[in-house]
């Protein structure tokens, strides 16, 4: 018998018992594994206590330890030595297992106060190189996230949620054709669960969240189709579009989504635009409102503008007062938010450019940006920068050149290449040739060889020669 390793973890042909060495491992621990490539961990021992009502013979048991990966093969075979400890002392495992089951329900804290506790260790304040902030600041996002899971187990003890019942929240979602949202709660879980796994917390000792990998995992939208950017035509229709007065829209919202177009800034940064950040070259936006700012060697961002962006920052400083602190300030009145957080900034919120994608319909009568101008109803605010990045890629750049500017480095700092699956789609945007920079890079090398060499330099390339057909 075989010395059970992660080596024996692979899909069976058919349903296979792996028995581990007695020797160099446990006697009577099996790993089951099946053709779906689910491993389950067993001990199985001839109970000679119990004999078979037919043959009178003993009983051989079977009890189920786990399911990888929730079981490591590790810890499996140390629960397996332990079960085998209770044989040895002439003890019943069903017994001793339902007698823990009952003491861990009785003194089992529940899922609701699991949630409860972690939300509260989310919305903790904590101090950071930007301010004092919650701790996860998308506390918000993961309270909406585990609504559905507090909803089906609110009372139930959490160390007696199973995977399988996990899978049945997973497949409601999918049900309700939501594979995004699907995907974010079982990673919302999943965090929420390891974080109660920590000894001073001690909710759970398992984690009961599945990893989902390859088909078993729903496939999203966005994983199988390019995202969306505007064609030369309807970029002219968005551009000019947005200037007639009858457009849905606040001016300065309008003015926002023209800025993150021609910056290649992300809307909730262009936004947050202070006054004093704004140079006669350069934006600065503070480290607090970047998305990157947790990183180590995040600092506050420095864009380049060109020539679009200061006229369309002057344009936002002739309207209203052009002394206030933002560039895109609050609009007074409207609806307030519940979120102290966003109730608190001076600057105009995100959820504004939600103008964009607003439809008119049975139950609605404002028209949004996109149903006025005939653009694509499913066009966002994020997909203007998607179609600035197209853009620099079909006028030559590298993938590079364009992550240098899309993650706002400046020009002596190195950058992650921009996100071919996410931002370069092949949609041709520019009419114009662009010349092929190996071309470049050629013609480059033939002036520095001509230089060396003293040749004549040519300025026109002879006509190829056509062959003559025999």
């Amino acid at each position: 018998m075989p010395y059970i390793t992660d080596l024996h973890l692979k899909a069976s042909e058919t349903r296979q018992n792996i028995s581990d060495c007695a020797t160099r491992g446990q006697k009577g621990f099996v790993l089951r594994t099946t053709p779906n490539g689910v491993f389950s961990f067993y001990y199985q021992y001839l109970n000679k206590k119990r004999l078979h009502p037919e043959t009178g013979k003993p009983v051989r048991e079977w009890h189920l330890i786990g399911e990888y990966p929730a079981w490591t093969i590790p810890r499996a075979r140390a629960e397996a030595t332990t079960l085998a400890g209770l044989v040895a002392s002439g003890k019943s495992i069903t017994a001793e297992r339902r007698q823990a089951s009952v003491l861990a329900r009785a003194t089992g804290r529940t899922f609701q106060q699991m949630h409860d506790a972690y939300l509260a260790y989310c919305e903790e304040p904590v101090l950071r190189r930007w301010g004092t902030v919650p701790r996860k600041e998308s506390h918000d996002n993961i309270r909406s996230m585990l609504s559905r899971p507090l909803a089906w187990w609110g009372n139930r003890v959490a160390s007696e949620i199973t995977g399988q019942e996990i899978m049945e929240l997973y497949r409601s979602y999918l049900k309700e054709r939501h594979p995004a949202q699907a995907n974010g709660v079982l990673q919302t879980l999943r965090t929420m669960f390891i974080w109660a796994m920590h000894p001073d917390r001690a909710y759970v000792t398992v984690s009961p969240v599945p990893t989902l990998k390859g088909d078993d995992r729903a496939t999203e939208v966005a994983e199988i189709e390019d995202g969306l950017v505007l064609t030369a035509d309807q970029l002219r229709r968005f551009w000019f579009g947005l200037d007639d007065p009858k457009c849905p829209g606040q001016p300065l919202t309008k003015l926002v989504l023209k800025l993150s177009l021609v910056t290649l800034l992300r809307t909730g940064e262009c936004c947050a635009i202070p006054r004093t950040g704004i140079g006669p070259d350069t934006v600065t936006i503070p480290l607090a409102v970047t998305k990157g700012r947790r990183s180590p060697k995040a600092r506050d961002l420095v864009q380049p503008l060109n020539s679009l962006a200061r006229e369309i920052l002057g344009q936002a400083f002739s309207i209203g007062d052009p002394m206030r602190d933002y560039a895109f300030p609050k609009a007074l009145g409207g609806r307030k938010s519940k979120k102290p957080a966003v109730a608190s900034k001076r600057y105009m919120p995100q959820r504004s450019l939600n103008i964009m994608t607003r439809r008119a319909d049975d139950t609605r009568t404002q028209m949004g940006i996109n149903q006025y101008l005939g653009l694509p109803a499913e066009l966002t605010p994020h997909d203007l920068r998607r179609t600035g990045a197209c853009i620099l890629e079909q006028l030559g750049y590298t993938d590079a050149e364009i992550g240098r500017v899309m993650t706002h480095k400046t020009k002596d700092k190195d950058a992650a290449p921009v996100t071919r699956k996410h931002y370069l789609v092949p949609v041709k945007i520019i009419e114009r040739e662009i010349v092929d920079p190996r071309v470049k890079a050629l013609d480059d090398l033939d002036d520095a060889l001509r230089e060396i060499l003293g040749l004549p330099r040519e300025k026109m390339l002879p006509a190829p020669l056509k062959q003559v057909a025999a």
